[in-house]
Protein backbone atom coordinates (compact mmCIF):
# COMPACT_ATOMS: atom_id res chain seq x y z
CA UNK A 1 0.00 0.00 0.00
CA UNK A 2 3.00 2.11 0.76
CA UNK A 3 4.62 2.05 -2.39
CA UNK A 4 1.28 2.36 -4.64
CA UNK A 5 0.84 5.75 -2.21
CA UNK A 6 3.86 6.96 -2.89
CA UNK A 7 3.55 6.55 -6.55
CA UNK A 8 0.07 8.24 -6.82
CA UNK A 9 1.90 11.21 -4.84
CA UNK A 10 4.58 11.58 -7.53
CA UNK A 11 2.36 10.45 -10.43
CA UNK A 12 0.17 13.45 -9.76
CA UNK A 13 2.69 15.89 -9.07
CA UNK A 14 0.70 16.08 -5.06
CA UNK A 15 2.05 19.13 -2.91
CA UNK A 16 -1.23 19.12 -0.74
CA UNK A 17 -2.47 15.44 0.75
CA UNK A 18 -5.27 15.02 3.32
CA UNK A 19 -5.24 11.62 5.12
CA UNK A 20 -8.22 10.62 6.80
CA UNK A 21 -7.14 8.11 9.42
CA UNK A 22 -3.42 8.27 10.07
CA UNK A 23 -3.30 5.44 12.87
CA UNK A 24 0.03 3.91 13.14
CA UNK A 25 1.46 6.26 10.54
CA UNK A 26 2.86 4.32 7.91
CA UNK A 27 0.79 5.90 4.88
CA UNK A 28 1.37 9.39 5.67
CA UNK A 29 5.11 8.43 6.17
CA UNK A 30 5.30 6.62 2.62
CA UNK A 31 3.30 9.87 1.08
CA UNK A 32 5.43 12.12 2.52
CA UNK A 33 8.61 11.07 2.11
CA UNK A 34 7.37 10.76 -2.55
CA UNK A 35 6.69 14.75 -1.55
CA UNK A 36 8.45 17.62 -2.77
CA UNK A 37 10.71 19.35 0.18
CA UNK A 38 7.71 21.85 -0.13
CA UNK A 39 4.95 19.59 0.10
CA UNK A 40 2.26 18.87 2.67
CA UNK A 41 0.29 16.67 4.14
CA UNK A 42 -2.31 17.03 7.36
CA UNK A 43 -3.06 13.86 8.91
CA UNK A 44 -6.22 13.40 10.70
CA UNK A 45 -6.56 11.20 13.43
CA UNK A 46 -8.59 11.15 17.06
CA UNK A 47 -5.97 8.77 18.35
CA UNK A 48 -2.66 10.08 20.50
CA UNK A 49 -1.58 6.81 21.35
CA UNK A 50 -1.54 5.07 17.49
CA UNK A 51 -0.20 8.17 16.07
CA UNK A 52 2.80 8.69 18.45
CA UNK A 53 4.18 5.49 16.31
CA UNK A 54 3.71 7.63 13.49
CA UNK A 55 5.53 10.27 14.99
CA UNK A 56 8.36 9.01 15.66
CA UNK A 57 8.76 7.09 12.07
CA UNK A 58 8.19 10.75 11.18
CA UNK A 59 11.07 12.10 12.92
CA UNK A 60 13.53 9.85 11.79
CA UNK A 61 12.69 9.62 8.34
CA UNK A 62 13.40 13.19 8.23
CA UNK A 63 9.61 14.07 7.35
CA UNK A 64 7.82 14.96 10.17
CA UNK A 65 8.14 19.12 8.83
CA UNK A 66 6.03 17.90 5.96
CA UNK A 67 3.05 16.23 7.97
CA UNK A 68 0.81 18.25 9.85
CA UNK A 69 -0.88 15.91 12.78
CA UNK A 70 -4.79 16.67 13.57
CA UNK A 71 -6.23 15.60 16.53
CA UNK A 72 -9.42 15.69 16.28
CA UNK A 73 -12.71 13.81 14.34
CA UNK A 74 -11.58 14.16 10.80
CA UNK A 75 -14.92 15.85 9.83
CA UNK A 76 -14.30 18.74 12.22
CA UNK A 77 -10.77 18.82 10.52
CA UNK A 78 -11.99 18.44 7.24
CA UNK A 79 -14.98 21.44 8.11
CA UNK A 80 -12.50 23.69 9.19
CA UNK A 81 -10.47 23.95 6.09
CA UNK A 82 -11.07 27.03 3.79
CA UNK A 83 -13.64 26.34 1.00
CA UNK A 84 -11.33 26.48 -1.57
CA UNK A 85 -8.39 24.57 -0.28
CA UNK A 86 -6.97 22.99 -2.93
CA UNK A 87 -6.27 19.60 -1.96
CA UNK A 88 -4.04 17.48 -4.56
CA UNK A 89 -4.58 13.91 -3.00
CA UNK A 90 -6.56 12.61 -0.50
CA UNK A 91 -6.82 9.36 0.95
CA UNK A 92 -8.81 7.90 3.25
CA UNK A 93 -8.61 5.04 5.63
CA UNK A 94 -10.83 5.75 8.35
CA UNK A 95 -14.53 4.57 9.66
CA UNK A 96 -16.65 3.41 7.04
CA UNK A 97 -19.93 4.53 8.24
CA UNK A 98 -18.41 8.51 7.89
CA UNK A 99 -17.07 7.69 4.19
CA UNK A 100 -19.83 9.51 2.49
CA UNK A 101 -19.08 12.81 4.75
CA UNK A 102 -15.72 12.59 4.32
CA UNK A 103 -16.52 12.42 0.21
CA UNK A 104 -18.76 14.87 0.23
CA UNK A 105 -16.10 17.57 2.36
CA UNK A 106 -13.19 16.79 0.54
CA UNK A 107 -14.34 16.40 -3.22
CA UNK A 108 -15.26 20.69 -2.95
CA UNK A 109 -11.91 20.83 -2.04
CA UNK A 110 -10.22 18.53 -4.43
CA UNK A 111 -8.41 20.41 -6.96
CA UNK A 112 -9.61 19.56 -10.73
CA UNK A 113 -7.62 16.37 -11.40
CA UNK A 114 -6.99 15.64 -7.82
CA UNK A 115 -7.23 12.25 -6.86
CA UNK A 116 -9.30 10.54 -3.99
CA UNK A 117 -8.25 7.14 -3.21
CA UNK A 118 -10.27 5.09 -0.25
CA UNK A 119 -9.16 2.34 1.25
CA UNK A 120 -11.09 -1.51 1.41
CA UNK A 121 -13.95 -0.59 -0.95
CA UNK A 122 -14.28 -3.78 -1.55
CA UNK A 123 -14.34 -4.86 2.27
CA UNK A 124 -13.23 -8.29 2.22
CA UNK A 125 -16.03 -9.20 -0.18
CA UNK A 126 -18.60 -7.66 2.70
CA UNK A 127 -20.17 -5.34 0.15
CA UNK A 128 -22.01 -7.98 -1.74
CA UNK A 129 -24.23 -8.72 1.54
CA UNK A 130 -26.57 -6.61 0.89
CA UNK A 131 -28.42 -7.11 4.18
CA UNK A 132 -28.91 -3.77 6.65
CA UNK A 133 -26.48 -5.61 9.29
CA UNK A 134 -23.99 -6.06 7.04
CA UNK A 135 -20.15 -5.20 7.90
CA UNK A 136 -19.99 -3.86 4.14
CA UNK A 137 -23.44 -2.00 4.22
CA UNK A 138 -21.82 1.39 4.71
CA UNK A 139 -19.35 0.69 2.14
CA UNK A 140 -21.72 -0.36 -0.50
CA UNK A 141 -23.75 2.67 0.16
CA UNK A 142 -20.67 4.69 0.24
CA UNK A 143 -19.29 2.80 -3.89
CA UNK A 144 -22.98 3.42 -4.81
CA UNK A 145 -22.75 7.42 -3.89
CA UNK A 146 -19.55 7.66 -5.46
CA UNK A 147 -20.62 5.72 -8.33
CA UNK A 148 -23.73 7.95 -8.65
CA UNK A 149 -21.54 11.37 -8.03
CA UNK A 150 -22.02 14.08 -11.15
CA UNK A 151 -19.10 15.90 -10.43
CA UNK A 152 -16.62 12.89 -10.66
Amino acid sequence: KGLLLAFLVRLTGARHIVEVGTFTGFSALSMAQALPADGRLIACDVSEEWTAYGREAWEAAGVADRIDLRIAPALDTLRAMPAREHIDLAYVDADKQSQILYWEELVPRLRPGGLIVTDNTLFHGTVLDESPESRGASVHAFNEHVAADSRM
